[in-house]
This record gives C-alpha cells, structure tokens and sequence, in this order.
C-alpha cells in the first residue's frame, strides 16, 4: 500500500516543527492559549489541509484536461465549527468562490475535486463536510 510520512520534532515550548518531503511548517499554539503564535494550530492545519487538498485537486484535473485558469478567479475560505469536551471540529464548511459566467465550465470539476480529495475521503465519516459554492457576478 502506499503510505505518506511525515516527521515532527518538539522545537521548544510549545512548538513543533513538521516536515513533509522538503517542506516546512511550524505548528503552534495562539499567545491566549499559552502559546507563542509561531505558526498555526494543528486544527488550523487541518483546515488548511482540507482547503488545499480541494484547490490542488481541482486545479490538478483542469491542467490534465490542458486548462488554465487565471489565480484569482477561484477563491476558497474553509470554516471549521467546534464542539467542546472533547474539542473538536463538528462540521466544516468550504466556501468555494468564482465567477457565475465560469458555472458551467467548472461546476463538474469542482464535485470531482471533491470525490477527489484524499483528505475530504479521510474526514468526511467522522466530521460534517458541506462544500459551499458561491458564483460571483463581475462588478
């Protein structure tokens, strides 16, 4: 089977230092949590996972299929909603903007970068996932 590591290592305090391939990313907690805010938390994380899954995913297939698509024309904002004890994310809402006169053109490939995902796969049993798509008028 194929597998995906990742290393991490206390780095002081209250922070850890992950690596994945020859990436970096420094997890942390807030200042009001006893922290000392030098990177994101690992809930943020995982948010920013599920947002970058999606976004990769999706812009994966359009260049498979020799798309391209202008950066700014797609934007993603992924709210998680906590329930305490335990702490934990109940629901996730990704909100998925672009323009109206691209509905048709990227409608299907945004539900296949949904399926498509391995870290939507991975959560969306345990944690209500509702992908949100919001087509925007030029103005």
């Amino acid at each position: 089977m194929p597998e995906i590591i990742v290393t991490l290592q206390h780095a002081g305090d209250t922070v850890t230092t992950g690596q994945a391939r020859s990436h970096s990313v420094v997890v942390d907690r807030p200042e009001e949590k006893g922290g000392n805010d030098k990177g994101p938390m690992g809930g943020e994380l995982l948010l920013l996972a599920l947002g970058g899954c999606f976004l990769s995913t999706f812009l994966g297939m359009l260049k498979a299929d020799g798309h391209s698509l202008d950066r700014e024309l797609v934007s993603l904002n992924v709210t998680g909603v906590l329930t305490p004890a335990p702490t934990r994310f109940t629901e996730i809402i990704v909100e998925v903007t672009a323009p109206e006169e691209l509905k048709g053109e990227l409608a299907k490939p945004f539900l296949k970068a949904e399926r498509g995902c391995i870290v939507h796969n991975s959560i969306k049993d345990a944690i209500a996932v509702a992908f949100e798509y919001r087509w925007t008028t030029g103005g």
